[in-house]
């Protein structure tokens, strides 16, 4: 994949710049169908690092334009012209997005739930963070994951695979660190600590 085409999108996604939000999620799922490692047709055409790689490119596509927010910088960017390669980055978007909403909220959006005392202590003293207790605050807070997905625009499909920390169907690590992080924000946690945690026992995982 060229450099030029490589940030370009929507023409990873295979849209228009002008598609509708909800065609979005049914190219990214058309894309990452086939491009997935089950699909066994993909590697006569590319190498199993070749295709996981347009799997991370095809991730990117779909945090950008499946968020709103994401996808008005990016357009703004894009349709200008004037934009350097850098930045129409992923890194780079998600970026300006924290310098035009720097005090975004997602407590509007969080249901509202009966409040445990013993089970908040239990959460603040946590020093250890694994998909297990992350799915344990998650229900508690009575958020199913299709309402994660929408409050941090992560497919559902990997809001389960965050939980079940399931290496198989997650893409890069950038990428599911960046998940952990949303979904400790969402959930009211400290999305570093959390993240940190999370991220040493999946490595960790990883190497069994």
């Amino acid at each position: 994949m060229q450099a030029t085409s490589r940030y370009n999108y929507y023409e990873v996604l295979e849209l228009t710049a002008n598609a509708p939000q909800h065609e979005v999620t049914t190219a990214y799922e058309r894309a990452r169908a086939t491009y997935s490692g089950d699909n066994p047709a993909i590697y006569t055409i590319f190498s199993e690092q070749e295709a996981r790689e347009l799997l991370v490119v095809i991730e990117e596509a779909y945090q950008v334009l499946g968020n709103k927010i994401l996808r008005t910088i990016y357009d703004q960017r894009l349709l200008s012209g004037r934009s350097s390669l850098n930045d129409l980055t992923y890194e780079s978007i998600l970026e300006a997005s924290k310098q035009v909403f720097p005090e975004a909220k997602t407590e509007k959006t969080v249901p509202a739930y009966q409040k445990d005392d013993a089970f908040e202590k239990e959460v603040a003293a946590r020093t250890e963070w694994d998909g297990e207790f992350l799915k344990k605050v998650r229900e508690y807070k009575q958020i199913t994951v299709s309402k994660m997905s929408e409050i941090t625009k992560i497919n559902s499909y990997y809001v389960t695979a965050v939980e079940n920390m399931d290496a198989g169907n997650l893409p890069a690590i950038v990428f599911v660190r960046g998940y952990v992080v949303q979904i400790a924000k969402a959930l009211g946690l400290d999305e570093k600590k959390v993240a940190d945690s999370y991220m040493k026992s999946f490595k960790n995982n990883l190497g069994k």
